[in-house]
């Protein structure tokens, strides 16, 4: 008797620990899934912010016409001031320019201490590819050169006209961005081979338990041996209050343990996500506004021209667009230095913002400003650029800087069935607006002003 006593429960804790291990097992395959590819997603997102930030900083106009023999210039170290602002004050490997030339990447800019060469061909990947058809993506795979092993994101660059022109590229190192995933697959692991020593523990106490109990019963049955068929209904009437009361204790710890250590993993997560977003977020709206003016960026313009483009395939646009251009800005960056040169194109902004409205007004170029209005005339365009020219009439009556403002413009109203994208309406606004200089520096040269 004593020897089926030990036997009976021997089953039963084996089919519970290896059930335990089971589950365990599969819960931590879904949650290390679960964690590495929500950490994946993160990193990427992370990536991606950092190139798209850069590339929107980068004035594509200027990118388009550097060469390796332009180093010295103004706009090269601009460019190479803005690369290395990002390589100095966040955490990554590389940062540098890349452009298509033919069927093949060349480097451009790089402010790394030991650069590549302008124009040195670099590997091309499926991520470089997208990129260059204006997504930015990141790599699925790592890929290695004479400089290491990377993981890299890459954000197309445009011009003024919402052309690729090149792509900002971002290394990280990919044993950087594998120790991340790897050190939160570890905590799983941790935490998954935690919870299956504690079950095995609970299943090993439960079946002692349980085990203590039958050794109880078989004692009584001993003792009432002379009436066997009594004890047998006896044992199977203790079974039945016995085992289902084990059962559900089991169970219910068992349900209790996981989801205590879902919710709590799952918590952690939502929380890193939730700050992540913020980030985000905040980046996003930074590259959006154009920091020394406050008026939209470049890519919150080109945004803007995606919109129009589909409200024309779609047969609902009704638009004008307005372009300026600050006259004389060489003059006065030459003559009076670049603080009061800034001084001036913010000087401008405010005031086309002050007339055309902050929301509608973009900043593409060093002193370049283009409005987009919604549902406007050439009547209402003009009675605007009245309002715009006195204002500048004002502060060259107080004498507000060293040099009179003087701001080239030009409007166009979009036409139904004329204009097919809005690259049409911008070629004749922006011809518009350069003819307006032309007359501007032609008067000048008369002495007319």
């Amino acid at each position: 008797m004593k020897k089926n006593k030990i036997s009976i429960t021997t089953p039963l804790l084996a089919a519970t620990v290896v059930l335990l291990i089971v589950a365990n097992l599969l819960l931590g395959v879904v949650l290390m899934r679960q964690s590495r590819n929500s950490m994946r997603s993160l990193i990427r997102a992370r990536m991606l912010d950092i190139s798209n930030t850069a590339a929107d900083m980068i004035d594509g106009d200027t990118y388009e016409t550097l060469t390796a023999d332009d180093v010295d210039t103004p706009e090269y170290q601009q460019t190479l001031k803005v690369l290395r602002s990002f390589l100095d004050n966040i955490e990554l490997e590389y940062i540098y320019g890349v452009r298509q030339e033919g069927d093949k990447f060349v480097f451009t800019i790089d402010p790394d201490d030991d650069p590549a060469v302008f124009g040195e061909e670099i590997e091309t990947t499926e991520a470089m590819l997208n990129a260059a058809k204006g997504k930015a993506d990141v790599d699925n795979v790592p890929y290695s050169d004479r400089w290491g092993r990377f993981y890299s994101s890459y954000s197309p660059i445009f011009n003024s006209k919402g052309e690729v022109v090149g792509m900002v590229a971002v290394d990280f190192s990919a044993e950087w961005y594998e120790s991340r995933i790897k050190k939160q697959l570890t905590a799983v692991v941790l935490v998954c081979s935690a919870s299956t020593i504690l079950g095995i523990l609970m299943a090993v106490i439960l079946s002692a338990r349980i085990r203590r109990r039958f050794t109880e019963l078989y004692d009584e049955m001993n003792s009432l041996a002379h009436d066997f068929e009594d004890l047998n209904k006896l044992i199977e009437s203790d079974e039945e209050k016995i085992r289902p009361e084990t059962d559900a204790e089991d169970t219910a710890s068992g349900k209790r343990k996981k989801r205590d250590e879902i919710a709590e993993l799952g918590r952690q997560i939502r929380m890193l996500q939730t700050e992540m977003r913020q980030y985000i977020t905040y980046v996003r709206s930074q590259a959006y506004t154009d920091s020394m003016t406050g008026v939209g960026s470049k890519a919150s313009y080109l945004k803007k021209v995606r919109k129009l483009n589909q409200l024309i395939e779609e047969n609902k646009a009704d638009f004008a667009v307005a372009v300026f251009d600050l006259n004389g800005l060489k003059h006065v960056n030459d003559n009076f230095g670049h603080e009061t040169g800034d001084k001036f194109i913010i000087g401008a902004a405010m005031a086309i913002k002050g007339v055309f409205g902050i929301s509608n007004v973009y900043r593409i170029g060093g002193d370049e400003f283009i409005a987009v209005l919604e549902k406007s005339s050439a009547e209402d365009i003009k009675k605007k650029f009245k309002s715009l020219d006195r204002i500048i009439y004002d502060l060259n009556l107080a004498k507000a800087y060293p040099v009179e403002m003087a701001i080239a413009m030009g409007f166009e109203v979009y036409s139904p069935g004329k204009d097919t994208d809005y690259q049409q309406v911008f070629k004749r606004a922006d011809e518009a607006m350069y003819s307006c200089k032309c007359r501007y520096y032609e008067r000048l040269e008369r002495g007319s002003y």
